[in-house]
Formats: structure tokens, sequence, C-alpha cells
């Protein structure tokens, strides 16, 4: 008899429909939980699973409303909610079910109290991963391998309106993979002291520039002017200078070599990780561990310079 493994997907938003699509191409046999109080948005993951093909699979999906009808053991659950809800919804799920392995979506949490709660949620588990999925990308695999992968690593990040807040721990965790080193100082001195409204209502984004240095004398430095230019990244290592256009799926080395790639999507990306989750109880990931070490000093930056801008008494900073 084939053995089926038990999923949750918790937040059913735009990410946790498509990790749900995503499901539908694992080879192993799942039985999927969806959990989401918005029944819209229950409603639309479900269609979209269709979409993939996942009705004709043999794959049993169900959608909840409340964690009460999702089983008391699960293999992964995948925690897809707001940054704000996070910490939150991976204590109940925690109190809920013994749970065997968690992928947890970034930003982590809007400040350092979450991050302790994160590590406590998932300490019984057997791992814990953050998605920031550049380390299993084919095309940013590859470019590490010839030759961006050398310490150190300047990275430059330069576009408009490309999310700083919200995306730069995806660069960040670039420069620890690619460098081995970790976060020594986050320089927000650069940014704009205006926040802006984020597209996801009740968050902000901001603009200007941000320097971080780490331990292995490597650097990133973000850059966000604001209006709409493409993002363009910059990469210089011990031998070689990158610059990497990801909206044209387009890396060029100094010396003429050319990698043409893509970001992989979510709903590409979950099947391969899913399955080799199950199958060895690892993926390339960074751990949750690795996850906190670099968001703990970036939240920190980011909440000194929230509080800076006229909310001194704020104990967390509004990104997802």
């Amino acid at each position: 008899m084939t053995s089926t493994s038990t999923i949750l997907i918790a937040g059913a938003g735009q990410l946790g429909s498509r990790y749900l699509q995503g499901l539908a191409a694992c080879s192993t046999n799942l039985r999927i939980f969806v959990q989401d109080p918005d029944s819209s948005a229950r409603a639309a993951a479900i269609s979209r699973w269709e979409e993939a093909g996942g009705s004709v699979t043999d794959h049993v999906v169900t959608a909840h409303d409340s964690l009460k009808d999702t089983p008391r053991e699960l293999d992964l659950a995948i925690v897809a909610t707001t940054a704000s809800v996070r910490p939150t919804a991976t204590e109940q799920i925690a109190n809920h079910a013994d749970i065997q392995m968690w992928i947890l979506e970034k930003v982590l949490a809007q400040n350092l109290a979450g991050l302790d709660d994160l590590l406590v949620s998932t300490a019984d588990a057997t791992g814990a991963w953050v998605n920031t999925p550049r380390r299993i990308i084919d095309w940013y695999r590859r470019i590490g391998e010839a030759g961006a992968a050398q310490s150190p690593v300047e990275i430059v990040v330069d576009g408009g309106g490309w999310g700083m807040a919200c995306n730069a721990i995806h660069f960040l965790d670039l420069c620890a993979w690619w460098s081995g080193g970790r976060i020594d100082t986050v320089d927000t001195a650069g940014l704009s002291p205006e926040w802006l409204p984020a597209r996801r209502p009740g968050n902000f984004e901001i603009s200007g520039m941000m320097e971080v240095r780490f331990t292995s004398n490597s650097s990133v430095l973000l850059r966000d002017a604001g209006g709409s230019e493409p993002l363009t990244i910059s990469v210089n290592s011990a031998n070689h200078k990158w610059h990497i256009q990801e909206s044209e799926g387009r890396a060029v080395r100094s010396d003429g070599r050319r990698d043409d790639g893509r970001l992989t999507l979510q709903s590409e990306l979950t099947g391969g990780l899913v399955d080799s989750l199950l199958r060895s109880g690892g993926c390339g990931l960074p751990t949750l561990a690795e996850g906190v070490d670099l968001h703990r000093p970036f939240l920190s930056a980011m909440l000194d310079h929230w509080r800076a801008a006229g909310h001194p008494g704020a104990q967390s900073v509004p990104i997802t």
C-alpha cells in the first residue's frame, strides 16, 4: 500500500494558493488541508488547485476555516500567513498538532519577540526552513557555481518600487549563502524618513538606500529610488563581476559569459521541494535558525527607523 503524507497550508492567499498549486506535482500521495478563515481565499485556492490539474491527481484536498478540523499529526506545515500573525499562527498549529517539518514564509515576523516565538513553536520538529528560494532556483545555483559564490561578495540591488522592506531579506540571504557570512551591521541612514503604504493594507514600504555588512567582509547595498525602474543586481565576487536582470532572465559575467534563466515560480518550486522533504527530511532552503539570524539585525534596524519616523513607542514594524 502506498503511504500518504499529510500537509497543512495555513494561509490561502496569494502565496498559500501557489504552494497548493505546486503540490499537484508531488510524486508522494498527499492529504492536504488548507486553512484560512477567509472563505473567498479558500475558494480561490481551490480554484487554482483545479487549474493546476490537482483534481485529477491522487492527492486529496480539503479547505477549512479553523484548525479544529485538521489532523493532530502532520508531516509538514506550511505557514503562508502575513508576517503580523505568523508567530501566533505557528504557535496555534504547534499546540494543535505534532508537526514533523515546517516551511515558513518571510518576512518571518514583525519584531524580535516574534522570532523567538517561532523558534519555540518549532523546536520539537525534525526541521524548519524559511522560503527564501533563490538558493533552490537552478539559475542562481548556476551563477553561484560560475564564480559568484566566492567570498567576499559585494551585491548591489537597484530599482524603483521593488519593495525593499518586504524583499530585502531575499538578497541578504543570497549574500549569506554565497559568502558564508553573517550580518554584522545594518546602516539605514540613507533610507527615506517617510514610509509609504504597501499594497497589502496595514503594511508599509520604504525607499532610499540601506547598506548591510557581513562578517565575511561581504556587503549588500539596497537602493530603491521610487518610480518603476526595473530591478538590477550587480555581484562583485573574488574573481568576477555579474550583472543580473531578473525581469529579462539575463545574467552576464564581466568576461562576456552569459547565463539566461528565470526566477522559478512558487507553483513550480513546491513539488520538488516537498518531495525532497518527505523523502530525505531536508532541502536546500535555509533553516529557520539561519533565517532568524538574518532577520534579527534587519528587523531591529527597520523597527528603529519606523520609530524614528513618528512611532516612538512601536513594538513592531508593519512590514510583510
